[in-house]
């Protein structure tokens, strides 16, 4: 089959339409003759004249009133005025018309393909299993058929249904090595610039290039140490995984796949991972993603065991770590990470020794809750026997710890790594009926200082809202959680409360801070039988709600002001199904405007749109005052994709001082990095309006965030 440029109506591609004047050409006349077929012109001829040299039979130009002298002036004022830049040398290469040579796309036969594309098609069986495109590789011709068959979903079979789903992950895993194409070019083209420019000796920080995988991040959206690993796998199935990259390439394995290779595989020498690449890359279509982790682990382990160690002593050094996330249930989740095997096995032994030993001593409950109960305990000093009002406390006999020999020496006794007798099967019961699971703890957590920010409804703390709270870096919690955590953290003289006014939009107005210590303590939540003043009963289709916030945070140890008390409440309305709020009842605002009063707040308007400059200092270091109002109203990092929390963060004049003012509108708090990347060459930062940050790029790309919308 003959290649066909694109896009085009002729053979070659440049024919315009009927009637449409082609650039520097007569429009087309009509014809009633037939086409030659060829050159997609009429065959009468067209209006004739003589050319510029008087000779006849030439075609009639119009005239050309075109001045390639002040074009090229203008270009190069528009040089000298860095509006545009001089082109590289590839960039003005001769390049090929883009052309797509069907029968090589498709990979199938010419006639086959004819009348899959003709007027009567072949329907969604082409998609059955082993037919033309349940085979295809993955490329334009696949992208148009998966299109149609996917429009048509409700008339294909279930075979072909599961071709279509077949066809579209060979498409996205084509995507993924395009872009990974496209980000390696990118990676060498930014490591070659840094690299030159540390043998011209330029400071870090000033170096062409150092921030590439910040670059990238914007626009992936996503964290710098992400980008740069994405940037190391891209390099890396360019130079040293080939057989790898051939395989997302055609769509036999997706990026995942491709990234699990490359992980497993990046402590090997070159000649190892090209071993590796070998065998993984055979076998990545035919294993899931734990399977094909573990033999890449295995392989590596065989081929290099040095290698693996010193890469796994590296990650202990670089990643060891407890991290503290939200689970997407909304409970929580503590984790141990690079943690060396013996530790994480003797952990998890006496864990599970201490379960048994709840068990046994009558605490309701399956072994995998008490396992938590014990877990949970144990991190935060309390001893998981205390629990216990029965026998069974010392469940050795002898007040040794369970899991311990008869020296209390740590050796493991009969109990071993599954804990309790050796006759109890530690997973015996993991189906426990729920009836039999722990809850939620009766009790309040101990009193603690708020470190980070807790941002709730004050409705949700008067018991007048079920609108969930927010823990600054960890995300909501609900209204149970809430008034949990508020009545602990109040109870802690360090414990610091303030309120931020949310606007219609949910963003930030108004902010302001109690002095001091406030003693108050939040009412516990009403009961299933009561109701709070103004509060509507149970099933009345609406629920009025201030949605003023109020948290808490800790000063903690830092800056001269006492603290980083960050933004810390709301104000909104609150729905329930489809009717409208008609705002806080009277017994609901008594109660707020009495939450107010006691904490003796003032709040300060938060510059939107335009900046009056009401909060400026002529000084370069911000009051506690201007350092609330900037965390208030930009909660995280303002650079695209970084989720780092403001009241961690630095505070930097977008526009150096004393050029730029100490004001809302030259104010931002970006983490320590990103403020790097902002004093960087080729980096600029505007923020145009207050909380509108505007950054620019080295390639010239430009991206745009805005203040904070609170989801509470």
């Amino acid at each position: 089959m003959s290649e066909v440029s694109f896009p085009g109506d002729g053979q070659d591609g440049e024919q315009p339409p009927p009637a449409v004047p082609a650039r520097d050409e007569t429009p087309a006349a009509p014809s009633n003759g037939p086409q030659d077929g060829i050159t997609g012109t009429p065959e009468n001829d067209a209006p004739t004249g003589p050319d510029d040299d008087g000779l006849p039979g030439a075609p009639t130009t119009p005239d050309d009133d075109w001045d390639g002298d002040a074009d090229m002036a203008a270009y190069i004022a528009d040089l000298e005025a860095g509006r545009r830049r001089i082109p590289e040398e590839w960039e003005i290469e001769s390049q090929p018309p883009v052309t797509i040579s069907l029968g090589d796309a498709a990979d199938v036969d010419p006639a086959e393909l004819a009348a899959m594309l003709g007027p009567d098609g072949l329907g969604g069986e082409i998609f059955a299993q082993d037919r033309p495109a349940d085979v295809m590789r993955p490329g334009p011709v696949l992208a148009a058929l998966t299109e149609r068959a996917a429009g048509e979903a409700a008339r294909l079979g279930d075979d072909e249904l599961l071709g279509t789903v077949a066809a579209a992950r060979r498409l996205a895993a084509r995507a993924e090595y395009l872009e990974l194409t496209a980000i390696a070019e990118f990676t060498r083209r930014q490591d070659a610039r840094h690299e030159a420019a540390i043998a011209a000796r330029v400071p870090p920080g000033q170096r062409d290039g150092e921030f590439a995988d910040g670059e990238l991040g914007y626009e992936l959206v996503t964290s710098g140490n992400a980008a740069r690993d994405t940037m190391d796998m891209a390099v890396h199935l360019q130079t040293r995984l080939p057989r790898t990259r051939e395989a997302l390439a055609a769509g036999l394995i997706d990026g995942s796949r491709a990234r699990i290779i490359w992980r497993h595989t990046r402590v090997l020498t070159d000649a190892d991972a090209a071993h590796a690449d070998q065998i993984l890359a055979d076998a990545a279509p035919h294993l899931r993603y734990d399977q094909l982790a573990r033999r890449a682990i295995a392989l590596a382990m065989k081929l290099d065991p040095e290698a693996m160690k010193r890469g796994k002593e590296q990650a202990r050094r670089d990643g060891q770590r407890v991290e503290a996330r939200r689970e997407d249930s909304g409970n929580a989740c503590l984790n141990g990470r690079e943690l060396p095997v013996e530790d994480v096995l003797a952990s998890k032994a006496h864990i599970d020794a201490m379960a048994a030993a709840l068990r046994r001593g009558g605490l309701p409950g399956n072994l995998r809750h008490l396992r938590a109960l014990a877990y949970t305990d144990l991190t935060q000093g309390r001893n998981p026997l205390d629990r216990l009002t029965g026998p069974g406390a010392d469940e050795t006999g002898d007040g040794r710890d369970p899991g311990t020999g008869p020296a209390g020496d740590g050796r493991e006794s009969e109990a071993g790594a599954s804990g309790g007798r050796l006759d109890e099967d530690p997973y015996a019961d993991d189906d426990t009926d729920p009836g039999d699971v722990p809850g939620a703890p009766a009790r309040d957590p101990a009193p603690f200082p708020a470190l980070i920010n807790l941002t709730f409804p004050a409705g949700t703390i008067l018991g007048l809202s079920d609108a969930p709270g927010d823990i600054g870096g960890w995300g909501l919690a609900d209204s149970t959680d809430t008034r949990r955590l508020a009545r602990a953290a109040a109870r802690h003289p360090a414990t610091r409360w303030c309120a931020t006014l949310i606007g219609p939009d949910g963003t930030a107005v108004a902010h302001g801070c109690a002095r001091g210590p406030q003693p108050w303590i939040p009412p516990p939540a009403p009961g299933p039988a009561g109701t709070r003043p103004g509060q509507r009963p149970a099933g009345g289709g609406t629920r009025d709600g201030p949605a003023a916030r109020d948290g808490t945070t800790h000063p903690g140890p830092g800056p001269a002001d006492g603290g980083r008390d960050g933004p810390a409440a709301s104000d909104g309305t609150a729905t329930r199904g489809t009717t409208a709020n008609p705002g806080p009842g009277p017994g609901q605002a008594a109660a707020l405007a009495e939450l107010l009063r006691r904490l003796n707040l003032t709040l300060h308007p938060i510059a939107r749109g335009t900046c009056d400059h009401r909060h400026r200092e002529d000084r370069y270091t911000p009051s506690r005052l201007l350092k609330h109002l900037v965390r208030a109203r930009t909660a995280t990092c303002p650079a695209p994709g970084c989720g780092a929390q403001a009241y961690h963060n630095d505070l930097d004049h977008t526009l150096a001082y004393p050029a730029g003012p100490t004001d809302e509108c030259n104010f931002g708090p970006p983490c320590r990095h990103h403020h790097r990347v902002k004093q960087a060459p080729g980096w600029t930062l505007e923020q145009p309006e207050p909380g509108v940050f505007r950054w620019t790029t080295p390639s010239g790309r430009v991206y745009t965030t805005y203040p904070t919308v609170y989801d509470l």
